[in-house]
């Protein structure tokens, strides 16, 4: 992603507070959230005939069991549903958040028993009061392609010496995202989470595992590396506890990026931060204040017992009850073959294993150690503010600049990365975005990623008209959507030009593809102009090449852009054709415009940006 930092205006910010010791865990006071998720807005249920609407008092579970034809999601109405509930291939259930409660005695709130084909998503629901007693899982049980996604998960508890996953126990393919997850009880592990799939945007606090490991959750990876199970990014875990991995146990091939951990307890002199078992990729995290009330424990933020990888990661104030902050080992590494690059710990507070070579084929490089007395790094530490202040040099643009895909937002919403590297933490310094916002921001994929790099596009078109181009290569338009809030609502932009869909088109030849397309369209340009913003949304380019699918990508493209014009049209948005001129009558890419038949060339992207210039003035 690209960031035009030349029209950041200068402002100054003024800081609190120094860094100090932090206190034991029962003398902190709840803080207020400083990133993820923050609260959706819950837009009116629409008249449809595809959608059941479920009144208090009926039975849920008989609905379930019997669903009449033709409907494909259940909209729970404000009030208390009593289960247990069973999750139903292909009917997504949807409520209220905070309004729509599911709650049981006995028995799991929400099961899914069988894997699915096709996605099935819970979202916008709170499920509590699940107790269960030597099962997994007291408040959600999810396999497969089960989603949940903005539910408030709390005080649901599993007994017994090997229950898991006191909130939620998840299996390979299945997916948590902008969930709080937070009271929850789980005797053996996991007691927020205990998950073989894929988590993201959530945040776990104040959940417990008394006997075992993972306080707040245990990431569980499979025997080979994989881009969705045992993967973990933009969370924040924090007061969570367990007798060991107060907040974060890893198992197995996991990989974790941007997350925020914090005060969390390792009761039985383990380790209070994270704790890994397994071959991890630990990217951007950080990861502070956690800590280790065993006698004679001496603390370990993070500990490594196989080898992987740590990049980035920022360790500080983590401490036990017999040494403080400044003498407590930070990260533990207790693998001779594990990859460091590019951390930041407090000085001293590294600590390597016997035969581990620090110098050995690079293994141990980048290291940036924080000096007792530096000038305050983060805003707040005493009142858990981590994002990073303009002292913090020794993070800023220090970290490795060889990233996960999916880091586009830092843990707090913000763009990930400004500058020439990323900065070392879960949070990226950020320059003030000045109080009247910017003039103009592009959110897109590669065509507007590759727009301002340089010896492909044109950068000097963004500095010269002060356009913040937000553009990601290889996205859909449902991963523009996810990041929307951090790559453009965070600027304050009087204008958002919207460009997507290729992706979409070419990977899943449907036309269920272009009504995803349509309707994300739809949604980001929504939320754009609720901002106050003035909204263009512009066409997908014409597009050579050809995959196996139902419809070729050359009419959904034809039949995608008329569907966005009709849009802009009825809401009174902006359309801003770049299709036409570029495309030939059977809706391939003109000779001597494009680079490889999808992506446009230096003579494709003069034509856009007389286009663009003509349309926004």
């Amino acid at each position: 992603m690209r960031k035009n930092l030349l029209f950041w205006a200068a402002v100054a910010l003024s800081f609190l507070s120094c860094q100090e010791i932090p206190t034991p865990p029962d003398e902190q006071s709840d803080k207020p959230d400083p990133g993820y998720p923050e609260e959706p807005v819950i837009p009116e249920e629409q008249d449809d005939p595809t959608v059941l609407k479920v009144q208090e008092g009926e039975d849920l579970s008989a609905i379930l069991a019997d669903i009449p034809e033709g409907i494909k999601t259940l909209f729970l109405t404000e009030g208390t549903f009593t289960g247990p509930f069973k999750m139903i291939e292909g009917i997504d259930v949807k409520g209220s958040g905070d309004k729509t409660i599911l709650t049981v005695g006995t028995g799991r709130v929400l099961i899914q028993e069988t894997d699915f084909d096709e996605v099935t998503t819970w979202k916008d629901l709170t499920i509590t009061g699940g107790q269960l007693n030597g099962e997994n899982g007291a408040g959600a049980y999810i396999r497969k392609n089960g989603v949940l996604k903005n539910c408030n998960i709390h005080h649901n508890r599993s007994e017994g010496g090997s229950s898991q996953g006191g909130g939620v126990w998840a299996a390979e393919g299945s997916i948590l995202t902008q969930c709080r997850i937070h009271d929850n009880f789980a005797q053996n592990a996991g007691g927020g989470v205990y998950s073989k799939g894929l988590v993201k945007y959530c945040t776990i606090e104040d959940n417990e595992a008394p006997d075992n490991v993972g306080g707040g959750i245990q990431l569980h990876g499979g025997s080979t590396a994989s881009n969705t199970n045992g993967t973990m990014f933009n969370c924040i875990v924090r007061r969570n506890s367990s007798k060991n991995a107060g907040g974060v146990r890893l198992y197995g091939n996991t990989q974790v990026a941007n997350l925020m951990v914090e005060g969390n307890t390792a009761t039985g002199g383990g380790i209070s931060g994270i704790l890994s078992n397994g071959i991890a990729s630990i990217v951007n995290c950080t990861i502070v204040k956690n800590y280790d009330a065993a006698d004679g424990g001496n603390s370990s933020g993070l500990y490594i017992n196989q080898n992987g990888t740590i990049k980035n990661c920022l360790l500080y104030g983590n401490y036990s009850k017999s040494k403080d902050a400044s003498e407590a080992v930070q990260m533990y590494i207790n693998h001779q073959y594990t990859w460091l690059m590019n951390n930041a710990v407090r000085a001293g507070g590294l600590r390597l294993h016997a035969s581990y070579d620090p110098n050995g084929n690079g293994r141990n490089k980048g290291l940036q150690e924080i000096p007792a007395g530096s000038d305050p790094i983060f805003v707040d530490f005493s009142e858990g503010d981590y994002h990073l202040t303009d002292k913090a040099t020794m993070l800023i643009d220090k970290g490795n600049t060889a990233l996960f895909g999916f880091m586009v937002l830092d843990v707090g919403g913000a763009p990930r990365r400004n500058g020439a590297a990323p900065d070392i933490g879960a949070y990226e310094y950020q320059t003030p975005v000045p109080a009247e916002g910017f003039w103009c921001v592009m959110i897109g994929d590669s065509i507007f990623d590759r727009w301002d790099t340089e010896g492909i596009g044109h950068p000097s078109f963004f500095t010269d008209n002060g356009i913040v181009n937000s553009g990601v290569s290889g996205q859909t338009t449902d991963q523009m959507l996810e990041r929307f809030d951090g790559s453009v609502l965070y600027y304050k932009p009087k204008v958002v030009v919207l460009e997507g869909g290729t992706n979409d088109l070419t990977r899943v030849q449907t036309w269920e593809s272009s009504e995803s397309a349509i309707s994300n369209m739809a949604e980001m340009a929504r939320k754009a102009a609720d901002a106050g913003a003035k909204v263009y949304i512009s066409s997908i380019l014409p597009c050579n090449a050809s995959q196996s699918g139902a419809v070729s990508p050359q009419e959904l493209i034809i039949e995608t852009n008329k569907a966005y014009r009709e849009l802009a049209s009825a809401k009174g948005y902006g359309y801003i054709d770049f299709y036409t001129p570029l495309a030939n009558a059977d809706g391939t890419f003109k000779d001597g415009y494009h680079s490889d038949g999808v992506h446009p060339d230096s003579n494709g992207y003069d034509i856009m940006e007389q286009i663009l210039l003509a349309a926004l003035q």
